[in-house]
């Protein structure tokens, strides 16, 4: 195990606007990379998932609850957690930031 895994916590609170805010908290473990297989890929696109990658974690324990993960600089989802003895295989799919909202009608036309 000599990958570093970033695990992701992510908290929303609100502020004095009742606007929500998100604050992340993260934490580095020790990870593998393990390469999705055939039957587990088609399974979940069948479904209307689209598993990427798969990480294991050397001990459970490790991993608490966390929904994203960031590894070489890509940050993915987690779609899939499975305990293998004292293991655990994280499945994820790569995280899209989109955070542009799609133009309103009146932006579209120039006049």
């Amino acid at each position: 195990m000599n990958d570093v895994l970033t695990l992701i916590t992510q908290n929303v609170t609100t502020d004095e606007y009742a606007d929500r805010v998100i604050t992340e908290t993260t934490r580095e473990v020790f990870c593998e990379i393990a390469s999705i297989g055939e039957k587990e890929f088609y399974q979940a696109h069948a479904v209307g998932l689209q598993p990427e990658i798969k990480f294991i974690l050397p001990d459970y324990y490790e991993y608490q609850g966390e929904t994203y993960v960031q590894h070489n600089g890509v940050r993915y989802k987690v779609i899939r957690t499975y305990r293998k003895g004292y293991q655990l295989e994280i499945t994820c799919t790569r995280e899209i930031n989109n955070h542009t909202p799609p133009p309103t009608p009146n932006e579209e036309s120039d006049g």
